[in-house]
């Protein structure tokens, strides 16, 4: 990942957990627009309108003019043309020399500085704002309120958690990363009003969540290893009972090498998790993948001597003979140790007609189907196979080979 990807991911980590700070300090149960209509946070309380965009700037020494005119830029043209809303523009942005906590407010010169700038970045913002003279107005409405480095305010967001009756460990391990993928999955909603978030609310369903997530989002945040760590946990609970049938959904598309590593992440499993003959069942493997690369899969797994079924009689599918149980041979071995099938044609059935304990889905998709059934359904998102393999505990550190 290039520095730019860096900055720009730990961006918008920022702006989450700023949010969530917002959430967690709010007083009034205000609705708090996640990715507002206005700006990165909307507040709309009794006191007012409030919106916040946030600007993460570590890699700077020194906070100057030039780091913020763009969200000034937007700001400005947003109050030209509502300019009797009343609405308070607030800059949430981390400088490492300024003081945390302080504000400013910028100075008429300022502003006119930024409205004449030549930059070419800058030209259609300003062009749009040809002819503005409402400078004072905008500028007691408009205030940059210098925040904490990144690892600090998180570290500020886990003890405001463990304030309302968390345990630092859970806060910090479950509810924190779980707050931000949640604030993450609503940034993405298309209809504002579907954005709306209020403390009390917000709140209450984080309480629910008793898994870490594990996602895109939650690995760029300090504590990663520690929730992958806590993550292991939840899952080895049902996985170290014997005797449960377990469906893995594989997405090739999410998984990283998926051509290469699928078959021993299988091996791996059935090795570890259909070793005891008469107290395991055949885990079902269903693959996200075109046909000829199960097939591959297929012959590698059927090479290291452990046979599949794939439940294909005369070239169709018979979804009896898939879920049928293995026969038992004379020298105590049985006939299959897994079941493995595509799943674009395959699951649908299986998923219908199985009885199955755990589905497990290492994916970044949302299926219909996680909402609608009674499975214990665990959801592993991360592409990297040494930390699926470290999560489903195949291997015993995240440095395996």
């Amino acid at each position: 990942m290039s520095r730019t990807a860096d900055y720009a991911i730990q961006g918008f980590i920022y702006q989450f957990i700023v949010t969530f700070q917002k959430i967690l300090s709010d007083s009034t149960d205000s609705e708090i627009t996640i990715e507002g209509i206005i700006e990165d946070i909307d507040i709309s309380s009794p006191l007012g309108f409030e919106v916040f965009q946030c600007k993460y700037h570590e890699c700077k020494t020194k906070f100057t003019l030039s780091d913020i005119y763009k969200p000034v830029l937007q700001m400005l043209s947003h109050f030209k043309n509502n300019p009797s809303a009343g609405i308070k523009y607030r800059l949430h942005a981390h400088f490492p020399n300024e003081t945390v906590g302080s504000t400013k407010k910028l100075s008429k010169t300022e502003i006119e500085q930024i409205l004449t700038s030549k930059a070419t970045q800058y030209k259609k913002h300003i062009t749009e704002l040809t002819g503005f003279a409402m400078i004072d107005e905008f500028i007691n409405l408009f205030e940059i309120h210098f925040g904490a480095s990144l690892a600090d305010t998180e570290k500020s967001v886990i003890v405001a958690l463990s304030l309302e009756g968390f345990s630092t460990e859970d806060a910090e391990e479950i509810f924190y990363p779980n707050a931000i993928h949640s604030i993450a999955e609503y940034s993405i909603k298309h209809s504002s009003s579907d954005r709306i978030v209020k403390r009390s609310s917000f709140l209450k369903t984080l309480r629910e969540k008793k898994k870490t997530a594990i996602n895109r989002w939650t690995r760029e945040l300090q504590s990663y290893e520690k929730l992958l760590k806590q993550r292991r946990k939840q899952l080895s609970d049902n996985l170290n009972q014997n005797s449960r049938v377990r469906l893995l959904i594989l997405d090739s598309n999410y998984i990283d090498d998926f051509e290469t590593k699928a078959s021993q992440l299988i091996l791996d499993f059935v090795a570890k998790y259909n070793s005891k003959i008469k107290l395991n069942q055949p885990p079902i493997f269903s693959l996200i993948c075109k046909e000829d690369m199960i097939n591959k899969i297929w012959k590698k797994i059927a090479d290291k001597k452990v046979l599949p079924v794939r439940g294909i009689e005369a070239g169709s599918f018979e979804v009896q003979r898939f879920l049928r149980d293995p026969f038992k041979m004379s020298n105590g071995n049985v006939e299959f140790k897994l079941r493995l099938c595509n799943h674009e044609s395959d699951f649908e059935e299986i998923h219908s007609f199985a009885d199955i304990d755990d589905l497990i889905i290492i994916s970044n998709v949302n299926y219909s189907f996680e909402d609608s059934t009674s499975i214990n359904i665990e959801k592993i998102m991360t592409p990297e196979i040494k930390e699926i393999k470290y999560l489903l505990s195949l291997t015993t550190t995240l440095w395996h080979k």
